[in-house]
């Protein structure tokens, strides 16, 4: 089971890391400001996405406390 949650973050980093890649190809292309701008949004909108899914598959993976202290 452990393995399955570290492969799903590293797939959640990995992605992070690309679209992070191809938010700086756009702000350094040569393209029209409109076509950079319309490519760092979109990045930035996969960016913070699956920075929310971290964080949540995080939550979800956590230990849970136990109630041994009934």
């Amino acid at each position: 089971m452990n393995r399955i949650i570290s492969i799903i973050l590293t797939e959640l980093a990995s992605d992070k890391l690309k679209y992070e890649e191809d938010m700086e190809k756009a702000i350094n292309g040569n393209e029209s400001a409109e076509a950079r701008t319309a490519k760092v949004k979109y990045n930035l909108e996969k960016i913070v996405l699956t920075e929310l899914m971290i964080e949540k598959w995080r939550n979800y993976t956590a230990p849970q406390p136990t109630s041994d202290n009934k």
